[in-house]
């Protein structure tokens, strides 16, 4: 089997996806009348941390959940299933991409470039041999189980795209897995409605070169979905999977914040552990804790409304004297020249 050389253990800890896969998995787990509080426990997050629009996760914290869910969920073609019932508008932007490319080819190579979180955790790209294109997905982390899960995964969501953009006559006309033959292979064929081979050299969906035109097309929205999705990932600041998980902490309450021996006990750390990898990055506790009150206090000055002594307490300051102290030294303002500066 021909693989991507796996990074550094150190890049599996990058918490820069969408938990979209995660968000998935703890739904169904939910609609099975689970508990799925197991599958997140001790990651950093918890179930309901999934609907907040800023939660980013790492590729570790990802294989975590996969591998709890499938002895969880108990379902061997988990990964088929849950890509197959895909909602394609939580992809947002991709999704408008998708649906105004100009033909099928360009949908694929749209996928290929923006499907979210396979970036991070497979290495997508395409081959046009000349008679039919095929999206290629190799691995970036050695682990046969996850990959596999990612794959399948993102084949059936790729499945979804081609009938729901293009039509629903439209798919590949053969799939090829690096996964050894399962027991439900009527599964896949019906999935994919075509023929599916296992055990090949690396994973892939063929499609003919026979390009369909789509009827949503827009060239300009197309272009303009291409260039924000683009400067969105060369926005993206690659923060540790630990780094996240104290800024975390600390935003449920910043009038009362955490410990970080409660921190480090919630992902069954060390606080001497945790405190020396986040030394590791050139991170204290005390600088991330400063910095989320200066976010958010910066935030409710700019915003107006609320007292000194309330925007104070809501931040964790004892008084607004503390208060104007640390914003002096922050901007090198008081709050009400920072007010003032704003009208």
């Amino acid at each position: 089997m021909t693989r991507a050389t796996a990074p550094r253990l150190e890049s599996q800890a990058i918490a820069d996806a969408e938990p979209i896969i995660v968000r998935r998995i703890v739904h169904e787990a939910v609609k099975r009348g689970m508990d799925a509080s197991a599958l997140c426990r001790g990651l950093g997050f918890n179930v309901g941390d999934l609907e907040s629009a800023d939660l980013r996760v790492s590729y570790a914290q990802v294989s975590n959940v996969i591998r709890r869910a499938l002895p969880l969920l108990g379902d061997p073609q988990l990964a088929l299933h849950l890509g197959m019932s895909a909602n394609l508008v939580s992809w947002g932007f991709c999704f408008v991409g998708l649906m105004a490319s100009a033909k099928s080819r360009a949908v694929l190579e749209f996928a290929i470039d923006f499907l979210p979180s396979t970036g991070r955790f497979l290495r997508m790209h395409g081959q046009d041999d000349g008679w039919q294109f095929s999206v290629v997905a190799d691995a970036l982390f050695d682990e046969p189980e996850v990959y596999s899960f990612l794959v399948d995964a993102t084949f059936a969501s790729l499945m979804q795209i081609c009938q729901h953009v293009v039509g629903e006559t439209y798919g590949p006309v053969s799939v090829e897995l690096t996964a050894p033959r399962p027991i439900g292979v009527a599964q896949y064929e019906r999935a994919f409605r075509c023929p599916v081979r296992f055990g090949r050299e690396t994973n892939r969906m063929n499609f003919s070169m026979v390009s369909l035109p789509i009827a949503s097309a827009d060239s300009l929205v197309a272009t303009r979905s291409r260039e924000f999705l683009a400067l969105q990932r060369r926005g993206v600041s690659v923060v540790s999977e630990l780094e996240t998980v104290v800024i975390r902490a600390v935003r449920r309450d910043l009038r009362s914040a955490p410990a970080l021996r409660d921190i480090a006990a919630s992902i069954h750390m060390a606080e001497r552990t945790l405190r020396r990898r986040l030394a590791e990055t050139g991170l204290t506790f005390a600088s991330i804790l400063d910095q989320e009150r200066m976010r958010r206090a910066l935030q409710l000055i700019r915003a107006g409304g609320l007292p000194m002594a309330a925007v104070a307490r809501e931040t964790g300051f004892a008084d607004a004297r503390s208060l104007r102290r640390a914003t002096a030294r922050w901007v090198g303002r008081t709050p009400t020249q920072i007010k003032q500066m704003l009208t």
